[in-house]
């Protein structure tokens, strides 16, 4: 499904959560700015734009002029289901980084103009080749995680390029909000690649456990 971006696109902005591209990421939706929200994505063009809130935004919550981080995931709703009660259950999946270059604040919820942010040159295939190699070599040693298939399913995954396997790695690896708008804000996969086997590297070395073990104990309730 194409999305047109000269039309305004909602925007859901939470505090502490940040989707990525391709990532999947289920949302429960009650309040009724949001039930309208649902009702209106759904019957246009079935996507969301996430937005992660700026710290402060506690007495501005429930306003639409909470600030938002200017980078945000287009998301594409895949399932939906609407409750008895009006209220939404949707699973959003990451489609692309945009940036939000206006808003429109005349209905219940925030809606705004969104451009693509995507690398402007192609990438030499023997950079990307090395990019999954070192990923490859940072996630050695977690055989006994559940998940270690799955990522390493990722980084093998031939119809996935290296942006999505980053973005998905990342998502799965990285509990911190901050952390994944970081990851967000940066349209090269290359520096994003580099920037996620540093942290791997780092975590291991603080804890001296593997990429698995930190990240699930890092994926705290407290933390989401």
């Amino acid at each position: 499904m194409d999305i047109d971006l000269s039309q305004p696109i909602p925007i859901f902005p939470l505090p502490q959560t940040v989707l990525l591209p391709r990532a999947v990421l289920p949302l429960h939706l009650f309040e009724p700015r949001y039930r309208d929200m649902a009702n209106d994505a759904l019957a246009t063009q079935r996507c969301i734009a996430m937005a992660l809130l700026q710290p402060g935004y506690e007495e501005k919550y429930y306003t639409h002029v909470a600030a938002i981080h200017p980078v945000l995931c287009l998301g594409q709703i895949v399932r939906s289901e609407m409750l008895g009660d009006g209220r939404f259950n949707l699973l959003l999946q990451g489609v692309s980084r945009v940036r939000c270059s206006r808003e429109d604040r005349e209905k219940s919820y925030r809606r705004g103009w969104m451009t693509p942010l995507a690398p402007q040159t192609p990438l030499p295939p023997t950079r990307v080749e090395a990019a999954r190699a070192v990923l490859s070599e940072a996630l050695r040693g977690d055989e006994g995680w559940q998940a270690a298939e799955y990522m390493r399913g990722v980084i093998e995954c031939p119809t996935l390029d290296l942006s999505d396997q980053v973005d998905l790695l990342a998502f799965n690896l990285l509990c911190d909000a901050d952390t994944r708008q970081r990851f967000l804000n940066e349209p090269c996969p290359l520096r994003r690649a580099g920037c996620l086997s540093e942290i791997i590297h780092r975590l291991r070395d603080e804890s001296g456990e593997t990429a698995g073990a930190a990240a699930r104990r890092r994926c705290t309730p407290s933390d989401n």
